[in-house]
């Protein structure tokens, strides 16, 4: 076989193997933070894994504990703090979310608490196996206007303050291991 016949399986092949195969999953996921001490002043919490789901409004319904239906429509850049109030009970308050883009975009790791920042910072020492290393933007929520992003565990390395958002992380993208939240 030869000309145009023979090249036509290679052809195939190769544009098989530029387009992408499959593009990867985005998971938005939840936590809850535990507080690992009483709840006042500085409070370091452990992580709590609530789940992952498909879209930004499920994770969120599921953090916030209840039956809120979030509308379809939320998504990482329309959510304000104003509306992330209607998702808060009195056991449930999101605090935070994270994203692996920049701009709000991509997956999302978001935090509820048991109170809002008023009186109280929360603190994560260790964001886990599966988020570290993966934070490029975040927002935060419930009073938390200060927000602070650690390059190591234990509040380590360098570090990136939000007030209270960051549509970049700069330098410390894709570096982020532990997390503050204060007033």
């Amino acid at each position: 076989m030869r000309g145009p016949a023979r090249l036509f399986p290679v052809v195939v092949l190769l544009l098989g193997m530029l387009s992408p195969a499959r593009a990867e999953e985005v998971q938005h996921c939840v936590a809850r933070l535990v507080p690992l001490e009483p709840v006042s002043g500085p409070t370091l919490a452990e992580l709590e894994p609530v789940g992952c789901f498909a879209t930004y409004d499920q994770a969120l319904e599921a953090g916030s504990a209840t039956s809120i239906d979030v509308s379809a429509t939320t998504s990482p850049d329309t959510l304000t703090d104003e509306t992330a109030a209607l998702l808060s009970t009195t056991s449930s308050v999101l605090i935070g979310t994270e994203y692996d883009g920049l701009n709000f975009g991509g997956g999302s790791q978001s935090y509820f608490a048991t109170s809002t920042c008023s009186g109280v910072s929360w603190s994560v020492a260790n964001v886990g196996s599966e988020w570290n290393d993966r934070f490029q933007s975040g927002k935060g929520f419930g009073g938390c206007d200060t927000n602070k992003k650690f390059q190591h565990e234990n509040f380590g390395g360098n570090v990136k303050t939000c007030t209270p958002n960051c549509s970049d992380y700069g330098a410390l993208a894709n570096q982020v291991t532990s997390l503050r939240w204060r007033p």
